[in-house]
């Protein structure tokens, strides 16, 4: 079972930061979630807001910032004076930092701005040799199609919250034709659910969990747990 570091140890540090990624990194995580944009000029920012004004000092849609200019803001301090000048990472600089030791659980966010984010992202994760450890996600079943259409090889997966405990049998033919998991708020999880997924050949993570037993009582019924404290995780369990 993965244990999936949500936007890196985000309980402890400003999410999506490399201060969130190093702690992760030190607790032993399989995966660090994170959650990509293209900057106004084409870069991949790590970054999970459309907008910077929660998480920086700065304020504006993340499409209008060149690179320059998202990096000139600071992206720790609201957490902690402790992370004043924490940078906005681009998604290379983490695959440097990381591969291969940690696989990316990378979400591509679906807003109407992100054109070609899905060919970018491909196209970046091919530098790095298509690592089995990287996973490409969204809320978007439409994105996680036109990536896996241009990107097979690369493992996807399609994050849900399902409506009543279950989900239709449409809907798992169309997740299983594009993607090899499904990411389900927690909240919403059941054993008949998950086995409808495995059935269907999709493997189940679970989103979001922020306390030890909830861990530990998901940690023998999923494939992965995505989680703001990656030491909540038994490595026994």
């Amino acid at each position: 079972m993965y244990t999936i570091a949500h936007r890196g140890a985000s309980g402890y540090a400003p999410e999506n930061t490399f201060a969130a990624f190093d702690i992760a990194a030190d607790m032993n995580t399989d995966l660090i979630e994170l959650d990509v944009q293209l900057t106004k000029d084409g870069h991949i920012v790590v970054i999970h807001d459309d907008k910077v004004d929660r998480t920086t000092d700065g304020s504006g849609f993340v499409k209008d910032f060149t690179l320059k200019e998202l990096q000139t803001l600071d992206a720790g301090s609201w957490f902690g004076p402790e992370f004043k000048g924490e940078r906005i990472p681009l998604l290379e600089e983490v695959l440097k930092r990381y591969h291969p030791e940690i696989g990316l659980l990378i979400e591509l966010k679906g807003h109407a701005s992100q054109i070609g984010l899905e060919k970018a992202v491909g196209q970046l994760l091919g530098r790095f040799s298509f690592s089995i450890h990287h996973i490409v996600q969204s809320f978007s079943i439409k994105s996680i199609q036109t990536f896996h259409e241009m990107y097979p090889s690369v493992p996807t997966a399609i994050i849900t919250r399902p409506s009543f405990g279950m989900f239709s049998q449409n809907q798992l033919n169309a997740y299983k034709s594009v993607a090899n998991y499904v990411n389900i708020k927690y909240t919403r999880l059941n054993r008949y659910l998950i086995s409808s997924a495995r059935k269907n050949g999709l493997k189940v993570f679970a989103w979001t969990v922020r306390d030890p037993k909830t861990a530990a009582k998901l940690q023998d019924m999923v494939d992965g747990i995505v989680t703001d404290y990656p030491d909540f995780i038994s490595k026994g369990g």
